[in-house]
C-alpha cells in the first residue's frame, strides 16, 4: 500500500537532470529514404534554457512563438513562405513541454542542398530584424486575445477534460515541480499585459536573450537518398546473417524455443481470476437512455436556422453551412484550398494581415472545413446512397463580439481575394508536401480511404478532395498556375459563385438562451447580406461520376520500411437490416483479436477496423506494420475467430464489450461539438428515436450477434478489396504478386 503514498522527494533514479547549454553552434547532416522526387529539408533548433523558466517567461515565449510563426501572415513564417526557397515552412516554434524549452524553425521541399545556407541566413536575418523593430501592437493584441480565449475556453474536443488537465500539468509535475503551476495563467498574463502597456520591449528582449545570443543551436539538414531504403535493408540482413553465423545449433534451438514460448504467451488468454481483479463497471451502471441535445429548428428569410440552448460560458458557436452538392466533380480537388483561401488570402476590404489580426482580436477563431455524410433511411436499414455534403465556416466569439464574428464571416465568404498567384501557389506546394509526408507516415488512412472510395459515395468525395491522387493533382495544379493562372483563378471564382448563395445556406448556433437572443439581430443582418444568386444550379450526381474500379486492389510504393495494410467490402447491401449490436462486435474485434494478432504478435504499431452501419461498409487497416501477407491472413481468419468466440463468450467478456461501446457512444463533448453533432444528425435524418433504438440494441447484444457478424465478414475474406501503402520490397515480393494488385510507385 505504501507505494501509493505521496513521496515529496522523488527517488534519485527518476530525476531528469539538466543539460548544460553549449556556447558554440554546430550542424548535422543526414539522409532519409526518398523517391526520385525527394527534396532536402532543414531546421534550426535552439535549446533555450538550462534552469527553470520564470512562469511569465514561459507564457511570453508561447506568445512570441505565435507572433513569429503562428499564422500564415506571421512575419518569420511569411518571409520563409514568400522566399521561394522551399515548398513548405516547418513552424514548430517554441515547445515548453519538456524540462528544457526548445525553438525550432525550417523548411521542407528545398530546391537543393546549396539553398540550405540561404534559408539559414534568411532565418537569422529575420530574427535580428524582429529583435530590432519589434511587432505591430495590433498583432500583439491579436495574439494575446487568441491565447487568452483559448486558455479560458479550454476546449478539449472529445478528450476528457480531467485527463487534459492532468496531462497539461506534466510539464511541471514530471520534474518535481508544482503540477498546478502550469494551469495558473491569470497572474502572469496580467503581468505580461502590464509590461507591454508600459512600453517594455518584452518580445524583442526574449529574442535577444533566448535565440540571438544563444550559442546552443544545431542546424539539421536531411538529404533525400533513393537508395537508402535498400541500403538499410541490406545492412539489416547482413547484421542478422553475422549474428546467425556466430550461433551454435544449441543456441539457435534455444532461440526458437524462446520465440515459441513468447508467441504462446502473447496469444494466451488472461486467467479469469486475474481479469476479475480489474475494477469494472457493470451493465446496471449504464444509462439506458441516450443523451439528447436541445434543438430548435427555425427559418430566417428562407434560410434554415438551428439553435441549441447549451451552457457555453458566454460564448456563441456559429456554423455557417453551404450545400456542396452543387460542386461538379472536377472542382472537388480545389475545395480544401478554397477553404484555406477564405481565412488566409484576405478580402477586398482587408488584406491577409488585417484579416488575420481582426479575427484573432475579436473572435476565438474562424475556420473552414467540409462535412460529408450519407443520409439515413428507415430505422436499422441500409438506405440507397444519398449524400449530404456541406462546406462549413465555423467561428466562435463572446456574445459582445458576435457582431464582429458575423461581419467577418460575411466578408470572407463574399469578398475573398483569390487573385494572389504567388500565395496560392505556395498553398498548393504546401498541400503537396503535406500529403507526401502524410502518406508515408499515416498510410493507413489513405489505404482505408482508397477502399471506401470504391463503394461509398461519401468516401469517394473525401478521396477526391484529400486522397492519394491529391499528390499528383497538386503537382499538376502548381504547373498550371505558372502556365495559365487565369484558368485556375476562374475555377476558384466559380466555386464561390456556386457555393456562396443564400439558397445553399444553413446556420447552426449554440449558446445559452440569452446568448441566442443577443445574436438574433446580427443573424438577420448576416442573412440579408448573403448573396442571393438567380442562376439555376442543379445538384450534382456524384455517384454517376465514381466510375468502376476493377481488380483485386491496389498497392502504392512509398519510401518506408513498414506497411499500411487495408482490406474491406460492403457486408450489408441497401435494404438489408443492421443492428447496434454489430457495432459492439466490430469494436470488440479492434480491442481484442486484431490487437493481439496484428499488434502484439505481428509487431504492427497499430490496427483498426471500421463498420459504417449506414452504408454497410466494413474495413480493416494496420499502422506501421512489418507484415503484409500475414496481416491479410489475419483479416481473412476473422470470421472463424468470431464463430469460435460466440461459442465461448463469457458473461464478463460480453458485458465489457457492451460497456466499451456505450463509452464510445457517450464520449465527452464540449458545447460546440454537441451543437455541431446535433446539426449533423438533423441533416442526415438520424433521429433521437433511431439513436435510442440503436442504444437498446447495443445493450441487448448476445453471442448470436458475434456469430452473425462473423458470417457477414466472409464477404471481406472472399471478395474484399485490398489497398496497401508500403515498401518496395514488400509490394514487389513474389507472394504479393499473387494478389494481382495494381502497383503504383507513389513517391
Amino acid at each position: 500500500p505504501d507505494e501509493f503514498e505521496p513521496k515529496p522527494i522523488a527517488p534519485e533514479e527518476s530525476v531528469v537532470t539538466w543539460q548544460k547549454k553549449r556556447d558554440t553552434p554546430w550542424a548535422l547532416e543526414q539522409s532519409y529514404p526518398a523517391g526520385k522526387d525527394g527534396k532536402p529539408l532543414m531546421s534550426i533548433n535552439w535549446l533555450l534554457n538550462d534552469e527553470p523558466l520564470a512562469l511569465q517567461d514561459d507564457l511570453a515565449l508561447s506568445v512570441l512563438s505565435d507572433l513569429m510563426l503562428g499564422t500564415s501572415v506571421a512575419p518569420l513564417y511569411k518571409k520563409l513562405r514568400e522566399s521561394g526557397l522551399g515548398e513548405s515552412v516547418m513552424a514548430s516554434g517554441v515547445s515548453t513541454t519538456l524540462q528544457q524549452a526548445t525553438f525550432s524553425v525550417g523548411m521542407k521541399g528545398i530546391k537543393n542542398k546549396e539553398t540550405v545556407a540561404e534559408i539559414e541566413t534568411l532565418i537569422h536575418a529575420s530574427l535580428k530584424e524582429l529583435a530590432e523593430t519589434g511587432f505591430d501592437s495590433t498583432a500583439v493584441e491579436a495574439s494575446l486575445n487568441s491565447l487568452e480565449f483559448r486558455l479560458r475556453e479550454f476546449n478539449t474536443g472529445g478528450f476528457p477534460r480531467g485527463l487534459s488537465y492532468m496531462l497539461g500539468s506534466m510539464s511541471e509535475w514530471l520534474y518535481d515541480r508544482d503540477p498546478l503551476e502550469a494551469m495558473r495563467f491569470e497572474k502572469p498574463l496580467a503581468e505580461l499585459r502590464a509590461r507591454l502597456a508600459k512600453g517594455e520591449p518584452v518580445f524583442e528582449e526574449l529574442i535577444e536573450r533566448f535565440i540571438i545570443n544563444n550559442g546552443h543551436r544545431v542546424t539539421v539538414t536531411s538529404l533525400p537518398d533513393t537508395a537508402l531504403e535498400g541500403k538499410n535493408l541490406a545492412r539489416e540482413e547482413a547484421e542478422l546473417a553475422a549474428v546467425r553465423e556466430k550461433l551454435s545449433e544449441d543456441e539457435i534451438a534455444a532461440l526458437v524455443e524462446e520465440t515459441q514460448a513468447l508467441k504462446q504467451r502473447q496469444q494466451a488468454e488472461d486467467p479469469p481470476e486475474k481479469l476479475a481483479t480489474i475494477p469494472s463497471l457493470s451493465i446496471d451502471d449504464l444509462d439506458t437512455k441516450i443523451r439528447t441535445v436541445p434543438i430548435a429548428v427555425g427559418e430566417e428569410s428562407g434560410v434554415k436556422v438551428l439553435r441549441h440552448d447549451l451552457a457555453t460560458n458566454g460564448i456563441v458557436y456559429a456554423d455557417f453551412g453551404l450545400d456542396m452538392r452543387v460542386v461538379p466533380a472536377d472542382l472537388l480537388p480545389l475545395v480544401p484550398l478554397f477553404c484555406r483561401c477564405l481565412t488566409q488570402m484576405g478580402t477586398t476590404t482587408r488584406n491577409d494581415e488585417e484579416l488575420s489580426k481582426y479575427i484573432r482580436t475579436h473572435t476565438g477563431g474562424v475556420g473552414a472545413s467540409v462535412s460529408t455524410m450519407s443520409k439515413y433511411g428507415a430505422p436499422n436499414v441500409v438506405p440507397e446512397p444519398e449524400i449530404i455534403s456541406h462546406l462549413f465556416v465555423r467561428g466562435k466569439a463572446t456574445y459582445a463580439k458576435s457582431g464582429e464574428l458575423f461581419e467577418v464571416v460575411g466578408d470572407l465568404l463574399a469578398n475573398t481575394n483569390f487573385d494572389n498567384k504567388a500565395k496560392f501557389k505556395q498553398m498548393v506546394l504546401e498541400t503537396k508536401v503535406g500529403m507526401e509526408g502524410a502518406v508515408a507516415a499515416a498510410g493507413n488512412s489513405f489505404a482505408s480511404g482508397r477502399i471506401g472510395a470504391r463503394y461509398s459515395v461519401e468516401e469517394w468525395v473525401s478521396a477526391k478532395m484529400q486522397g492519394i491522387d491529391t499528390i499528383k493533382e497538386m503537382t499538376d495544379l502548381a504547373a498550371e498556375i505558372d502556365s495559365d493562372w487565369d484558368a485556375v483563378l476562374a475555377r476558384l471564382e466559380r466555386l464561390r459563385d456556386l457555393l456562396v448563395d443564400r439558397r445553399n445556406l444553413i446556420v447552426n448556433l449554440s449558446a445559452e438562451g440569452k446568448g441566442l437572443d443577443a445574436v438574433q439581430g446580427r443573424l438577420e443582418e448576416y442573412i440579408q447580406g448573403m448573396p442571393l444568386r438567380t442562376e439555376d444550379v442543379k445538384l450534382q450526381d456524384w455517384k454517376a461520376e465514381m466510375g468502376k474500379l476493377e481488380g483485386a486492389g491496389e498497392g502504392f510504393i512509398v519510401p518506408t520500411q513498414v506497411n499500411y495494410v487495408g482490406k474491406g467490402a460492403p457486408i450489408f447491401a441497401p435494404g438489408e437490416k443492421t443492428s447496434g449490436a454489430m457495432s459492439v462486435v466490430s469494436r470488440t474485434l479492434r480491442t481484442s483479436y486484431l490487437w493481439d494478432k496484428v499488434r502484439v504478435v505481428g509487431g504492427a504499431y497499430g490496427c483498426a477496423n471500421v463498420f459504417n452501419a449506414n452504408t454497410g461498409l466494413f474495413k480493416f487497416s494496420s499502422y506501421r506494420d512489418p507484415n503484409l501477407m500475414q496481416t491479410l491472413k489475419t483479416y481473412d481468419e476473422t470470421p472463424a475467430f468470431l464463430d469460435s468466440m460466440a461459442k465461448e463468450l463469457s458473461p464478463s467478456t460480453l458485458s465489457n464489450a457492451i460497456i466499451g461501446m456505450i463509452g464510445d457512444l457517450d464520449r465527452p463533448q464540449n458545447a460546440d461539438a454537441k451543437g455541431f453533432s446535433s446539426m449533423e444528425r438533423h441533416l442526415s435524418g438520424y433521429t433521437d428515436e433511431m439513436r435510442q433504438e440503436r442504444r437498446e440494441q447495443v445493450l441487448g447484444t448476445t453471442a448470436k450477434d458475434f456469430k452473425e457478424f462473423g458470417e457477414r465478414l466472409e464477404a471481406v475474406s472472399s471478395k474484399g478489396t485490398v489497398a496497401v501503402v508500403g515498401s518496395k520490397a514488400a509490394l514487389e515480393s513474389a507472394e504479393v504478386a499473387d494478389l494481382k494488385l495494381d502497383i503504383t510507385k507513389l513517391l
